[in-house]
């Protein structure tokens, strides 16, 4: 799957979906693709502060639920459930919150976990998923496996038979008449016609 794919598929086919799998090109062309947004809505912000925050912000809530949706469908090929991408999130807030409390090594523990969890999860969004179906439905690599024929080979039909058919015509032609074959194949009688005896025999 390439960029344009992956972001179409994404933000339109399926912007909301949370069932099924993605394969690893749709999960990072689509993280990319987030990258260079808010990379540009960056810049945008710094020149115009005010108006650069707003359109920030409405363009982060647009992207959030399309990322949270195929994070899960890419947790989903690994035969693993969608929510664990809010583990790092859950513990980071239980680190914060238990900082917030003074309970210091609690805290500093949490935030460790979620550091040590975050980092699990590129590696799984980076390994091969499931091969073949799981219980969150078939491999999405299955359907680019399968390569179609090539065209003009012997298995295909059209243009490649007619054009087989084109250069047998063209050697016959171009061969000797006393090494042309005689009797039924050059005639191209079928089965069951009488042959009408050659003179020249």
């Amino acid at each position: 799957m390439d960029f344009k794919t992956a972001v179409r598929t994404c933000l339109f086919k399926k912007y909301c979906n949370f069932t099924g799998r993605a394969q690893r090109s749709e999960f990072w062309w689509f993280v990319l693709f987030g990258g260079i947004v808010n990379s540009c809505l960056g810049l945008f912000t710094n020149a115009s502060p005010e108006t650069g925050m707003l359109t920030s912000g409405i363009v982060s809530l647009v992207l959030l639920l399309p990322h949270f949706a195929v994070t899960a469908r890419r947790l989903h090929d690994a035969n693993l459930s969608g929510w664990i991408q809010l583990a790092p999130m859950g513990l980071a807030l239980l680190g914060g919150l238990a900082l917030h409390l003074d309970f210091g090594t609690s805290a500093y523990m949490c935030i460790m976990l979620a550091g040590l969890s975050g980092l699990g999860l590129l590696i799984l969004y980076a390994r091969r998923g499931t091969v073949g179906p799981n219980r969150f439905g078939p491999d999405p690599l299955e359907g680019e496996a399968l390569a179609p024929d090539a065209p003009g080979s012997n298995t295909s039909t059209g243009t490649g038979s007619s054009d087989n058919n084109d250069n047998g015509w063209a050697k016959l032609a171009s061969t000797p008449a006393e090494q042309q074959p005689r009797g039924k194949a050059a005639s191209g009688m079928q089965p069951g016609q009488r042959a009408v005896p050659d003179k020249r025999d």
